[in-house]
């Protein structure tokens, strides 16, 4: 145990300079009692027991003073232990932002789903981690660059909620491509940035129109960067929304439709996804119901995170709160004798 503050020990010595005083107190009561008439046997008998009595209370109201002192002086319990030091990632979120996204099997919808657990991920990652965000639909962009500032990606992802336009298609092989001028930027600024653990995240329904796949996989097989893929959508088919309810057209959601005005299908489809862990060294997650995407993402970090030793640190608990109970409970017991 050590104390913050152990000047306010020197009280102790004024309390046992008090001591005198107390017995002064003690003596003079007994002979003022004495004086006027406390003589009788039973009276004496009587006395006794009370002269008792009040020692008692002068060595517990004493003992109050003494824990009152050693809160004053702040004691704190030492515990060392060893953290984890963990070294830095980065993280490349692919985000699948074509309409087929915006199913609401999932709600608020696949889309907005995601943004959610993203946005809470960024808030709570290690300070020293590193987030890009890619969306794709047809095309992709990059709409951030590998940054600790989660300000930064939650301003694009509030973005992403309120971006309303309808791009038809879905390249997986685009977006990893994007993923990869992500990383390959910061190893422009900064060559020790590729010692850096790299892992791309991939969130979508898994429809791919695209026929860039097989050799965007190869380039990011090269570079040794895994893929995670985490598949979002029931196992129904739904339709597509594509416009909210409006006083205009009778307060009806919009849906996607063909050319003969059936509403276009929309299906999860998870053969594209698997193909992409499986050929980068990743895993392929699903989820049904859009509750699992935040325990998957902390899965998959957990699982990339690698340890590059243990810090000693020495951590102080303060207990000063248990001598101020411990003074309270003398001093009432002090009052009830």
């Amino acid at each position: 145990m050590k104390f913050l503050y152990p000047q306010y020990f020197k009280l102790l010595l004024l309390l046992l300079a008090l001591s005198p005083l107390w017995l002064f107190y003690l003596w003079s009561k007994h002979k003022t009692r004495l004086s006027i008439g406390y003589s009788r046997p039973l009276r004496n008998i009587s006395y006794s027991s009370s002269l008792k009595k009040e020692l008692v209370r002068i060595i517990l109201l004493n003992l109050v003073l003494t824990s009152l002192i050693f809160a004053l002086a702040h004691p704190q319990i030492s515990q060392e232990k060893k953290l984890a030091q963990a070294e830095r990632m980065d993280l490349v979120f692919l985000l699948d932002t074509s309409p087929s996204m915006w199913a609401e099997d999932i709600r608020p919808s696949r889309l907005r789903r995601a943004l959610e657990v993203i946005g809470s991920f960024a808030q709570r990652k290690l300070s020293h981690d590193r987030i890009g965000l890619v969306s794709f639909s047809a095309g992709s962009v990059i709409l951030s660059y590998l940054t600790e500032d989660p300000n930064n990606i939650l301003y694009y992802l509030d973005y992403l909620k309120d971006d309303t336009a309808v791009r038809l298609g879905t390249n997986l092989g685009r977006a990893l491509k994007a993923a990869l001028n992500v990383v390959a930027k910061e190893v422009e600024m900064d060559s020790h940035a590729a010692l850096n653990k790299r892992v791309f995240i991939l969130v979508s329904d898994g429809e791919d129109f695209g026929e860039e796949l097989e050799r965007a996989i190869g380039e990011v097989r090269s570079l040794n960067i895994r893929v995670h893929t985490i598949g979002v959508g029931s196992k129904k088919r739904v339709p597509i929304p594509i416009a909210g309810p409006t006083a205009g057209n009778g307060n009806k959601r919009k849906y996607l439709e063909d050319s003969e005005g059936n509403k276009i299908l929309t299906r999860f489809d998870e053969r594209t996804l698997k193909q992409i862990a499986e050929e980068t060294g990743g895993n392929a997650y699903r989820s049904l119901t859009g509750l699992e995407l935040e325990n998957l993402i902390d899965e998959i970090v957990l699982e990339e995170r690698e340890i590059k030793g243990f810090k000693k640190v020495v951590k102080h608990e303060d207990v000063y709160h248990s001598f101020l109970l411990g003074a309270f409970g003398i001093f009432l017991t002090a009052m009830l004798i």
